[in-house]
């Protein structure tokens, strides 16, 4: 139950900017890093939070946040504008989206002990970036005076980032519980730098370690504990440790000089940029220099997909070929500039970026760099060739990943072979590797041949004593798909029991 102390202070916050000054806990005492609370509201007590609520869009849904746009100012005709995730309205990378319809709607009052929850309609997605950061701003098809007029009060966005260890809240709608509605999770801000997960790099990032994060917590608020400020909007995290870091799913970050994914970190991407781009209440159609959503450009690499690993080549003779990046792709602008730097962050710095070139038949090939570990494309579009990058235009830089590997081959699978015969990788095997295997007499069955190999194939398996002997065949495909030499097993009749078993080398005959 809620003290009448925290109904009282809630109210009185419903007719303030913030409530920092009063000390108020809108944690209500919740430690960090416990598990989620459910959220009720039948007393009122957290009428705060009507205006967090569950959006539904793309068959899918997501939390999103209604914006306190009000600078003193006739409510009427003013926009209601929602914050969410990038991603929650696409996945596509590259394209920033602006004023664009969309179908979809938003239910608020999202309370586990609700009688009416209160549905609107989207509109137009104002912008929407997956680039830098993962981000949308959507129009709702009702005007904010509306919404306040049901009692849905919008939040505002803090004018300052706060520092690592500053008190947050988390407070979301993610499916997996009986009641899929807000729930409430408290955690401290933690240092977070550039995050690569698949084709998506965000480089203005805040990390968190909040409990119960999980599918539909894209797009909740990242709040401040004492203000109820919107300091962060929540995009990803760690939530299996399966996945090959930096995949889809998978997000990764430097960690001790090494690209990793951190089980049970939350990331999400700061807010407090957006205060520079609302003039009475909306964001305006030919918005200031201070807005840094814009200018906003859209790349298109078609359905070639820049790969995601590459390897320094080395001749016979001993020299070396760097790779190249071999990108090629279409571009809204006329001219875009571009250039090649070890971490994403740079991409927002004036420096170093190439002369403005032609968007015709753009393709850029500029050897990427021969030591292991990521590099990053920057590319930002122009209008003209005199025109210089400026923070809006820095900001939205599109920024693509490589991973350039060790020119090391990839060594052969590490098995546990053991009675009759049970085979499994052994303790020993090096993490998220794949697998391909055949098995059959051992007279017949050449591993240097490639045919009856049986791929993406899960290397826990049983032979049982009336397939013995034989010869098992099986491969190793490291992260890039690069494959091992082929190791052979020859598998006796009898009864044997070894451990991590010795590749043996097949003679050819």
């Amino acid at each position: 139950m809620n003290s009448i102390h925290v109904l009282l202070a809630s109210a009185a916050c419903s007719l303030s900017a913030t409530c920092f000054a009063n000390g108020i806990d809108f944690g209500e005492g919740l430690q960090n890093l416990m598990p989620s609370k459910a959220l009720e509201n039948t007393d009122g007590s957290r009428n705060h939070w009507q205006g967090i609520g569950q959006l539904a869009i793309n068959r899918g849904t997501c939390t999103a946040t209604l914006l306190d746009t009000r600078d003193d100012i006739d409510l009427h005709g003013t926009p209601a504008y929602i914050l969410t995730a990038g991603h929650c309205i696409e996945l596509t990378n590259g394209n920033i989206v602006t004023n664009r319809p969309v179908s979809g709607s938003i239910t608020f009052n999202y309370f586990t002990d609700s009688s009416s929850f209160k549905t609107y309609p989207l509109k137009t997605t104002t912008w929407r970036s997956m680039q830098g950061v993962d981000m949308a701003i959507v129009e709702l098809d009702v005007a904010l005076q509306k919404l306040i007029e049901d009692g849905i009060q919008p939040l505002k966005l803090a004018r300052e980032t706060p520092a690592n260890g500053t008190n947050v809240l988390i407070v979301g709608a993610p499916i997996g519980f009986d009641q899929t509605t807000l729930r409430m999770a408290a955690c401290k801000l933690q240092s977070a730098q550039e995050i690569v997960e698949g084709p998506w790099v965000w480089r203005n990032t805040l990390m968190t370690r909040c409990q119960d994060i999980r599918g539909g917590s894209s797009g909740s608020p990242l709040l401040d504990r004492y203000s109820n400020e919107i300091v962060g909007v929540i995009g990803t995290g760690n939530f299996d440790e399966s996945i090959v870091p930096c995949r889809d799913h998978a997000p990764c970050t430097p960690v001790d000089g090494a690209y990793q994914a951190v089980s049970g970190n939350v990331y999400g991407n700061p807010t407090v940029f957006l205060n520079g781009c609302f003039a009475q209440g909306r964001i305006a159609a030919n918005p200031p220099s201070s807005c840094q959503l814009y200018p906003a450009f859209t790349i298109d690499s078609g359905a070639t997909q820049l790969e995601s690993y590459k390897r320094v080549k080395q001749h016979d003779d001993g020299s070396t070929v760097i790779p190249t990046w071999n990108y090629r792709f279409s571009i809204s602008t006329d001219f875009y500039r571009h250039k090649t730097v070890r971490k994403a962050m740079e991409c927002e710095s004036t420096h170093h970026y190439s002369n403005a070139e032609s968007s015709a038949d753009a393709f850029i090939n500029a050897e990427i760099g021969s030591e292991p570990g990521f590099y990053f494309l920057c590319i930002v579009g122009v209008d003209s060739v005199t025109q210089k990058p400026e923070p809006g235009l820095l900001k939205n830089a599109l920024s693509l990943s490589v991973e350039i590997l060790d020119n090391k081959p990839t060594t052969l699978p590490d098995l546990s072979i053991v009675t009759e015969v049970y085979v499994a990788l052994a303790k020993t095997e090096e993490p998220h590797r794949t697998y391909s295997r055949k098995y059959g007499s051992a007279a017949t069955t050449d591993c240097n041949q490639p045919d009856k190999y049986k791929t993406s194939v899960d290397m826990d398996f049983f032979i049982p004593s009336h397939d013995l002997p034989g010869k098992l065949c099986s491969i190793a495909y490291d992260k890039s798909g690069q494959a091992s030499e082929p190791r052979a097993d020859l598998l006796p009749p009898a009864t044997v029991t070894h451990e991590a078993a010795p590749a043996i080398t097949e003679i050819t005959p």
